[in-house]
């Protein structure tokens, strides 16, 4: 079977959907199945410089092909990534292919993907990657409003099936009145080999707080610095660090920076900038609670890294992956809001011990390994129904 899967970016300061794009068409590659993965040079405000442009190659192991992204003055056109010659190419192309994948939605290239796979008679799975909760529909409503009413709804209802992370997707797909199939199949983690689990630490280390995700409101941010200082006012004597990795808009960041100087608590932060690579696994190995209080999560590719790293969590309900974290007794999970989090985190005042630490890898490993996710995901093409032309 030769399948295209299309999401309009590959870029790292994109975060888990665009990682998790390129590690699960790796993962289709290694069960056999002729998986590539077509997509534009977008990298957030600026361009993946080094990605080739309109011939492919190979990106991190994976049959990449690019194409320019427009680049206006507007941010929220750049959003968009409004790329014709994609269009073009898979208009030339889209019979070359057995089925499409479709990663994200209310963008160009995936919006003209789903189009043209409707109309062309090519089965297509989406894989909305969480853009279809609450939260993220309030988030420049009338634009998305506007786009599920013009095109987006008749894209969602031609799928062959709507790709869903957890079971908490799959409520927010039916609470939009979707009658769609629905494949239900969490996301993986590739994380390297030989990735010892921490040591126990002594007493006398400061405990160490990682949150490493795209800064962004939705992470809410701001809400674990105001429950740190409410840790901090409670237990004065307790030593402790807040290490704080990521990317996003310069204003936020500043914004919650000077936040932290002014709660009190800017002298226990470390602002690690964007982290990839070896230099992100050891963070979050190195880590003993990794916290993200997030508004809303469709999976939380971040949050599994951290478990597959051996490091518990302590996220709130509307991550998706709460409920396995619960049940494996791989962390903590409280309200994303200040006081329930300075509870939690006061509980947490302690390095985790190594069963704890296992019990996160396990959880990992158990649940969120792409070689056996990438393996149902193969059968789950092949059983899709084809369109009629």
């Amino acid at each position: 079977m030769r399948v295209l899967h299309v999401i309009p970016s590959i870029g790292p300061v994109r975060g888990g959907p665009s990682a998790a794009a390129l590690a699960m068409v790796a993962a289709l590659r290694q069960e056999g199945v002729d998986a590539e993965l077509l997509t534009t040079d977008d990298n957030g405000p600026g361009r993946l410089e080094d990605l080739p442009i309109g011939r492919w190659c190979e990106w991190q192991g994976v049959p990449v092909l690019a194409f320019r992204r427009w680049m206006p003055p507007v941010a929220s056109l750049r959003e968009f990534a409004f790329t014709p010659s994609l269009q073009y190419w898979l208009g030339a192309h889209l019979h070359d292919y057995d089925l499409i994948h479709v990663h994200a939605l209310f963008s160009y290239p995936s919006t003209a993907a789903m189009a043209l796979a409707r109309r062309g008679g090519v089965p297509y799975l989406l894989r909305s990657i969480g853009q279809l909760d609450r939260w993220s529909l309030a988030q420049s409503a009338r634009r998305k409003r506007w786009m599920l009413r013009l095109i987006e709804r008749r894209n969602l209802e031609g799928a062959a099936a709507i790709h869903v992370t957890s079971e908490q997707e799959c409520l927010e797909v039916e609470a939009l009145g979707l009658r769609v199939p629905r494949l239900v199949l969490p996301l993986g983690v590739a994380m390297p080999q030989g990735l010892p689990i921490a040591a126990e630490r002594g007493d006398g280390e400061p405990v160490r707080f990682l949150f490493l995700s795209r800064l962004h409101a939705k992470k809410r941010l701001e809400v674990l610095l105001e429950a740190l200082a409410m840790v901090r006012r409670r237990r004065p004597e307790v030593a402790w660090q807040l290490r704080i990795a990521g990317s996003g808009d310069p204003d936020y960041t500043r914004r919650c920076q000077e936040q932290a100087r002014v709660l009190g608590v800017g002298d226990r932060c470390r602002w690690l900038g964007f982290l990839e690579g070896k230099a992100k696994w050891e963070e979050l190995r190195l880590a003993d609670w990794f916290v993200l209080p997030s508004a809303s999560e469709n999976f939380g590719i971040a949050v599994v890294e951290a478990l597959a790293s051996g490091t518990p969590v302590l996220i709130s309900p509307e991550v998706a992956v709460a409920p396995d974290v619960a049940a494996a007794g791989a962390g903590r999970i409280c309200p994303g809001l200040p006081a329930p989090l300075a509870d939690a985190l006061e509980m947490s005042l302690h390095h985790p011990t190594l069963q704890q630490r296992k019990a996160a890898r396990n959880l990992a490993g158990e649940k969120f390994s792409w070689s056996s996710l990438a393996h149902r995901l193969a059968e789950a093409y092949a059983s899709l129904p084809v369109l009629p032309p």
